[in-house]
């Protein structure tokens, strides 16, 4: 028999797969847990309780999906916004933007079903959105009650390739409302809306300028790249014309500008496969009148192609990626001028490029950081310049494939440092696409390979909070809420569940409002009274003094001592965990939206009780022959290091054999809360026998804080004969 007093002092490992339970040879397997739940494994290692959740408000349609949007124009300007079908409320400062005494709201394009597909990229009060089904619209801050959502009125559209064909467009005009007729079958309905460019190479149309020559009234002449018309006849001056709008002389002749050599109109309406109604929206060249041009261009987005799933900002750009018809191609604005996509040769012109490859890649997301990291249905690539110290252009272009793990579809990728954390294609594998120096190229290794179940039913969406501590939030299909404390440095990455009492839905963090941490906020499918209610709720800060807040969808009353507590509707029917200045106060049963307690109070804490519950792995502490799994053990007693922790702590081999360690003593007043307790506490009995394997459960199931530290038990190891 060998006796042994092992230590287990961290716990960042997190929840493993119940398929670890034999990895006694690594040391994740001592650091880690067989559950994990209602707990945050902290980077330096103790697991602390879960604090709770704040109801803010029900969402406008509980009927109906919710998805959040956060909009961080600083960290003291930032709002969570709420996306509904066909409208957007506003969260600020941990409650709703009200106008007028009621949520202020704003009319949105986007019905419930659409909601997973948006991706958006934000440049100061604006916010740029894609959905592959709709053109890109931008949403834009005024003030706190005033925002607007309009569609991108692009100041030049990108467009598809020239046509190479031998199908001509006659334009009726050049300017104004305009017939275009084609040679043969190649409009359809659905190009209503969508644009078509036509060209000309000036110097094959068009004399090119020169000094003291005469020209006539009306006489064209070309100069760099653009078009220009004399209004009135004369010598040419010395001044060449180089506007790019209206009427400027060249010191004698004044020349109108007509176009570049480009211009487009936007399809009004549709008549037959070979005609169509159009407005112009750029002059176009007088080429593609008469007998028509074959130098035209169809827009690249419209109803009839579909339009980009994805859009980011990169070296002073916006690009967008992935449509239906152009599934593998980026397309990137003028710098600076994100609202024009001319395409040119010149350093700072619009761009666009195709991913070529073996396989077909339809672009899923974009994430920039020193390079453009681009995640594809079938693998990873990045886009940056031929040298990478220099901006991109339109003849550097340079993107080569990384790795081949494909991503999911309808979850955006998570930029933490210089690492990228995206979902694999099942939206069950989180990965890290990172830079490698030993192989110069990127890699993507798995993140929950220790944890294969913690994902099993998919991820449906993501959140990064970096203070106060590190933790990639993930609600799953089922509507589990499960997180993952990572710190690459310190080679953690610790996964956790949180059972919140419903199914989370949507999550995204926002810096706090206080400025000193970030903040989580959810929407939380829940049944009440028998209802399906959805709400808007965010995680509270961990405290450890009255404002100590432990109950989910809860609410605070904070003023003069009350025994009644009123404006709790939103949890009618329920019962409720109560903290009354810091003291535990039965659970009570919320009734006509009100809580009636046994005692008054100032500071009243109310919201839906939840236990936070941590499973050791089974315990390896060495045998007189080897190893001691496999061999019948007696647990005999325990000692539990705690950190400022309430009444509340159950301990045992599972949850159905459990002993409370009782924190209130003699000496401790009974009109007051008991002292949150920190150190070891007595040896204590453990409440089982002989098994094989044994393993330690931790419970805390009052509204109250809860650190554990350590767990040190004693045990006997007997030997197989």
């Amino acid at each position: 028999m060998a006796k042994s007093s092992p230590i287990l002092n961290a716990f960042n490992a997190g929840e493993l797969s119940p398929e670890f339970k034999g990895r006694i040879d690594l040391e994740k397997f001592r650091k880690g847990c067989e559950r994990l739940e209602n707990f945050l494994p902290r980077i330096h290692g103790p697991a602390r309780k879960r604090p709770g959740s704040r109801f803010v408000n029900e969402t406008k349609n509980s009927a109906t999906r919710t998805r959040l949007i956060p909009f961080e124009f600083s960290t003291t300007q930032a709002y969570v916004l709420e996306f509904g079908d066909e409208y957007i409320r506003f969260y600020a400062n941990g409650g709703v933007v009200l106008s007028g005494g009621s949520p202020y709201e704003i009319v949105s394009p986007y019905d419930h079903t659409d909601l997973d597909q948006l991706d958006y990229a934000q440049s100061a009060d604006v916010i740029y959105i894609t959905h592959p089904d709709y053109p890109p619209y931008k949403l834009a801050r005024i003030a706190a009650t005033n925002w607007t959502m309009t569609e991108v009125d692009f100041d030049w559209p990108p467009f598809n390739d020239e046509n190479d064909g031998t199908i001509t467009i006659t334009a009726s005009a050049v300017t104004g409302a305009i017939t275009l007729t084609a040679s043969a079958s190649l409009f359809v309905a659905a190009d209503v809306g969508s644009f078509f460019k036509f060209s000309e190479v000036l110097a094959s149309k068009h004399n090119q300028w020169t000094s003291g020559v005469a020209v006539a009234a009306a006489a064209t002449r070309y100069y760099l790249d653009n078009l220009y018309s004399t209004t009135a006849g004369g010598t040419t001056g010395t001044r060449p014309p180089i506007h790019t709008t209206g009427t400027e002389s060249d010191g004698v002749v004044s020349w109108d500008f007509l176009h570049d050599g480009e211009g487009y109109v936007e399809i009004t309406g549709f008549t037959s496969a070979t005609v169509v109604n159009a407005t112009v929206i750029k002059r176009l060249p007088a080429s593609a009148t008469g007998s028509g041009t074959t130098r035209w261009a169809e827009g690249a987005w419209s109803t009839r192609r579909g339009f980009p799933n994805s859009v980011c900002f990169y070296e002073d750009r916006l690009w967008f990626g992935g449509s239906a018809y152009k599934p593998q191609t980026l397309w990137a604005s003028v710098s600076s001028d994100y609202e024009n996509h001319k395409y040119g040769t010149k350093d700072d012109d619009a761009l666009n490029y195709t991913i070529n490859s073996q396989d077909s890649n339809t672009i899923q997301w974009l994430s920039p950081g020193k390079v453009l990291a681009i995640g594809t249905n079938n693998g990873e690539f990045t886009l940056s310049a031929q040298q990478i110290s220099d901006a991109v252009t339109p003849t550097n272009v340079r993107i080569v494939p990384q790795t081949t793990y494909g991503s999911a579809n309808n979850v955006r990728p998570l930029r933490v440092a210089a690492s990228i954390l995206f979902l694999q294609r099942s939206s069950r594998k989180l990965r890290e696409y990172t830079y490698d120096f030993n192989t110069d190229s990127y890699v993507a290794p798995n993140m929950n390979v220790l944890a294969d179940h913690i994902a099993e039913t998919g991820i449906v969406d993501m959140a990064y909070q970096q203070e106060p501590d590190q933790i990639v939030w993930a609600p799953r299909t089922d509507g589990t809420l499960i997180g993952m404390t990572y710190e690459r440095q310190e080679d953690v990455v610790g996964w956790h569940r949180h059972d919140l009492g419903g199914a989370v839905e949507s999550v995204v963090t926002i810096p706090h409002w206080d400025g000193d941490q970030d903040v989580t906020f959810l929407v939380v499918n829940r049944t009440i009274d028998g209802a399906t209610k959805r709400y808007v709720e965010y995680i509270e800060k961990y405290q450890d003094d009255t404002n100590a807040f432990f109950v989910d969808s809860g609410l605070t009353y904070n003023g003069v001592p009350v025994s009644t507590v009123s404006g709790l509707d939103h949890l009618e029917g329920e019962e409720v965990a109560v903290l009354i200045d810091g003291a535990v106060h039965p659970n009570v049963t919320v009734t006509s939206g009100a809580i009636t307690l046994q005692y008054v109070g100032s500071v009243i804490h109310a919201g839906l009780p939840y236990t936070a519950t941590m499973t050791s792995m089974p315990i390896e502490s060495g045998a007189s022959d080897g190893v001691a799994q496999g061999k019948q053990m007696r647990l005999n007693n325990i000692v539990i290091r705690l950190y400022k922790t309430g009444p509340g702590l159950w301990y045992g081999p599972n949850t159905t054999e459990m002993d409370e360690y009782h924190t209130r003593t003699s000496n401790d007043d009974m009109n007051s809360p008991v002292t949150l307790y920190t150190g070891d506490t007595p040896t204590l009995p453990w409440p089982s026998g002989y098994e094989q394997a044994p393993q330690i459960t931790v419970q805390h199931r009052l509204p109250l804080p809860c650190t554990i530290v350590a767990l040190m038990p004693q045990l006997n190891t007997y030997d197989r004969n």
